[in-house]
């Protein structure tokens, strides 16, 4: 795949290694580029293997692919010096026709600032809302992701990592899945980037952590515990098959198999 940043959207976004950029290869629609990140060895490759094994075992993951940066045209020079691979991700807020669809991620729709985005909400207050606007398939897919989230040690799922999108311009729907890192490789947390019920440490999450979530938003209990049974099955058989396959570092792979 050859992207470009010659005649299309080029303005950096996010924290400066995120580019928005137009898929001149087949005409398609745009794509979110990520580079290699200077402090955090191997970040696309952790990203792209993550959301692969997500959308393995059932989730909403966007197309995606791993891009040399040298099939990168237009970088600026000091981005354009370094070498690796960069993650290129399909926007879901785009039709097939280039039109936008109407996307919140849960900062803006519990009106926090971007510096807050760890502070404000909880995983309680965000299935709280995907109960009340969403239907029985969103919430099964938002359950599948905390736990894969916390399996894989991700502890960067803060409020903005979380969004709805509204593709009938009406329906408040579950937005695809995105920002899916291994972090532990990185930096030893112990525990996720907001609290789920009443803990956010990755060794409160339990059955009785996922009961007292259910009971906060009245969701069945047998549903949550039901899912999360599934989704830890699920990923211990993918996981199993594809950790040798995947373009993981080493630490990466035995971080998420010591846990």
């Amino acid at each position: 795949m050859r992207l470009g940043l010659d005649d299309v959207e080029a303005d950096i976004i996010g924290k400066g290694y995120e580019y928005l950029i137009r898929k001149v290869a087949e005409g398609g629609g745009s794509w979110i580029v990520k580079l290699p990140s200077e402090k955090y060895v191997g970040m696309p490759e952790n990203e792209y293997s993550m959301m692969a094994l997500a959308r393995k075992i059932g989730m909403n993951v966007p197309a995606l692919e791993l891009i040399d940066l040298a099939d990168i045209g237009g970088l600026p020079r000091d981005v354009g010096a370094m070498e690796g691979n960069a993650l290129a991700i399909e926007r879901f807020d785009r039709l097939s026709g280039g039109s936008s669809v109407h996307i919140e991620d849960f900062a803006q729709i519990f009106g926090v600032c971007p510096q807050d985005k760890y502070k404000k909400a909880s995983m309680v207050n965000i299935t709280t809302v995907v109960v009340a606007e969403s239907d029985d398939t969103d919430i099964r897919e938002f359950v599948r992701r905390l736990v894969f989230n916390t399996l894989i040690g991700n502890a960067d799922m803060h409020i903005k990592n979380w969004s709805v999108y509204y593709p009938d311009k009406r329906t408040a729907r579950l937005a695809a899945a995105y920002d899916f890192v291994s972090t532990l490789p990185y930096i030893d947390d112990t525990g996720a980037a907001l609290t789920v019920s009443r803990s956010k440490r990755f060794d409160g999450f339990d059955e009785e952590e996922l009961v007292y979530l259910a009971g906060r938003v009245g969701l069945a209990k047998a549903l949550v515990l039901d899912v999360a049974k599934e989704t830890v099955e699920l990923f211990h058989q993918h996981w199993t098959a594809e950790k040798n396959n995947l373009p993981l570092f080493a630490d990466v792979v035995s971080t998420i198999a010591a846990r």
